[in-house]
C-alpha cells in the first residue's frame, strides 16, 4: 500500500470525546454549477450528512466521516462524480461494521476503490457522461486517531497550539515536477500544470490513494477543503482564520468568504472539526 504516515505524539494530552463539526460550500463568483460536495457521516448510524450548522457529536468508536469531493467532467458530469463517490465511500464504511475501527486504513482505501468503480460503472451505463472523475479527500475520526485518503488536490489540514499542518500532498503534475527538481514550490502557484491531476476517482480502472495518519488529542482542529479554498488563498491565510474564529459556523463562514473575497474563481468547499 502506497502509504504517507504522519504521526504527531500526543504526548499528556487528553483524549478527545466529542467533535464540534460544520460544513460549507459556494458556487464561487465564476463557477456556472457548483460540483463540490461534502459529507459528514456518523459510522456507526450514517446520521448527520452534510450539516451546514455546527453539530455537537459524540465521538463514537466507530467514528466519524468527514469527505470532500470537487467533481470535473463538464455539464453535471462533475457533479454526479462527485455525489456518486461520496455515496458509495460513505455506504461503505457504515456498512463495514468493526472492520473500519480494526483497520480504518485499508477500510479507507477499499471505500475509495469502491467509489472509483462505481463512478466507472455509471460512465459505462451513461456514455455521455464518460471522461467524468472527482478529487476525494476523506478522513476517518475516531477517538485517538484521525485516518484520512486522498486522491487528487482536495486537502486535510491540522490545525494544533496555532500551527498549521498540510496533512496531504495534492497529486498534480506540478507538485509532481517539484519532487523530482523541475519546477521550484514557489512557482507552483503560477505554474500551467498545477491544475493537471496525476489521478482522480473514476477516471481510470485503478486508483491508488495516499493514507495519513495522526494522533489526535484535545483542541486540534481539523479542515477539508476544496481547492476554491487553498488555490484561491495562501496557507498563512487560511491558518489566520482557523485561529481567529472561535466558533464554528462563524470559521467555516469566514473560510468561504475569504476565498470569495481573493476572486472567488472555483466552487469553493469547506468541512471543520474541533476535537474536544
Amino acid at each position: 500500500m502506497n502509504q504517507q504516515a504522519t504521526q504527531t505524539s500526543t504526548g499528556a494530552a487528553a483524549q478527545s470525546s466529542h467533535l464540534a463539526i460544520c460544513g460549507a460550500t459556494d458556487i464561487g463568483a465564476w463557477r456556472d454549477s457548483n460540483q463540490d460536495i461534502f459529507v459528514i457521516a456518523d459510522l456507526r448510524t450514517g446520521d448527520l450528512r452534510n450539516p451546514c450548522a455546527r453539530r455537537d457529536v459524540p465521538l463514537s468508536r466507530q467514528g466519524i466521516l468527514l469527505l470532500v469531493c470537487d467533481g470535473m467532467g463538464g455539464a453535471a458530469a462533475g457533479d454526479l462524480a462527485a455525489r456518486i463517490a461520496a455515496d458509495a465511500i460513505k455506504q461503505q464504511l457504515v456498512g463495514a461494521g468493526p472492520a473500519v475501527v480494526e483497520h480504518p486504513d485499508q477500510s479507507l482505501k477499499n471505500a475509495v476503490a469502491g467509489a472509483n468503480g462505481a463512478v466507472l460503472a455509471e460512465a459505462e451505463a451513461h456514455p455521455e457522461t464518460r471522461g467524468m472523475g472527482t478529487t476525494c479527500t476523506a478522513a476517518i475520526i475516531l477517538p485517538e486517531r484521525l485516518f484520512v485518503a486522498q486522491v487528487g488536490d482536495s486537502r486535510a489540514y491540522l490545525l494544533r497550539d496555532g500551527h498549521l499542518q498540510l496533512l496531504t500532498r495534492d497529486q498534480t503534475m506540478a507538485d509532481r515536477l517539484v519532487e523530482i527538481g523541475a519546477l521550484r514550490s514557489e512557482d507552483v502557484a503560477t505554474s500551467a500544470h498545477r491544475n493537471i491531476l496525476l489521478q482522480a476517482v473514476g477516471t481510470r480502472s485503478t486508483i491508488e490513494p495516499i493514507i495519513s495518519e495522526v494522533r489526535l488529542r484535545r483542541g486540534d482542529r481539523i479542515l477539508l477543503c476544496s481547492d476554491g479554498l487553498h488555490g484561491s488563498i495562501p496557507d498563512e491565510e487560511i491558518a489566520d482564520v482557523l485561529r481567529a474564529q472561535a466558533d464554528m459556523n462563524d470559521c467555516a463562514r469566514a473560510l468561504i468568504q475569504a476565498a470569495l473575497a481573493a476572486g472567488g474563481p472555483d466552487n469553493v468547499t469547506v468541512v471543520v472539526a474541533d476535537c474536544a
